[in-house]
């Protein structure tokens, strides 16, 4: 069984649940702490806090902070704006869309997985010629 939570507005702490937890959120700062299972959050607006959770974390996020550390499972992240920090991930890391924040990530076991690049690093050889034909939208 999961804790399933959805709310319009206004913050919220989760601490220390026994179960997977999904929140589909419109607006404010989320804290999530010591989660024995999987992390769902689904949320429009505000500062997202994870941390010590067993199992996976997803995050969908239109705006705000990410800061996520010590999860046992993999990170997903797809972000429309604010930065990200990731520290302490135990399986993969992958960033679907990190939109127009900044991006920190540390101390992954697993892969780091960027979707959200918009050229080939290898490709980027500031020359004249035109490298248009090699952007990936």
């Amino acid at each position: 069984m999961a804790l399933e939570i959805e709310d319009g507005s206004g913050e919220m702490t989760i601490l220390d649940i026994d179960a997977d937890v999904e929140i589909e959120d419109g607006s404010g700062a989320i804290r999530v702490e010591r989660i024995n299972g999987n992390v769902e959050i689904d949320d429009n607006s505000g500062d997202l806090d994870v941390h010590d959770v067993s199992g996976d974390v997803s995050i969908d996020d239109g705006s705000g902070g990410i800061d996520v550390g010590k999860v046992g499972g993999s990170v997903t992240v797809n972000d429309g704006s604010g930065g990200i920090s990731i520290d302490g991930v135990g399986k993969d890391v992958i960033i679907k869309d990190s939109g127009s924040g900044g991006v920190r990530i540390d101390n992954v076991k697993g892969r780091v997985i960027r979707h959200d690049k918009d050229y080939d690093e290898d490709d980027d050889d500031d020359d004249d010629d035109d490298d248009d034909a090699d952007w990936r939208p």
